[in-house]
């Protein structure tokens, strides 16, 4: 699917140091958002080092952007966040 950016809301941060952002989509999944390129139209807004909290079709995690250069946005995979209840 696609990006969507009012998806994308600022968390926390942002000064000198990292910024935490939460985005939803019920369209893609962890990998998709993840991959190279999702992000792109966020480019103005997302620094390398920041985090990003998702909510995606299977399943929540949390990535780093871990580039952001030549209009390209990149993140980390996604840690798996919320997945497992053994109780």
């Amino acid at each position: 699917m696609a990006f969507k950016i009012e998806e994308l809301e600022r968390m926390a941060g942002g000064g000198a140091g990292f910024a935490m952002w939460g985005y939803v989509t019920a369209d893609d999944d962890l990998a998709d958002v993840t991959a190279a390129g999702y992000f792109d139209e966020a480019r103005d807004m997302l620094r390398v080092d920041d985090w990003v909290f998702i909510r995606a079709g299977d399943g929540s995690g949390v990535a780093i952007v871990n580039a952001n250069a030549g209009g390209t946005v990149d993140l980390t995979d996604a840690t798996q966040i919320g997945a497992a209840d053994t109780a």
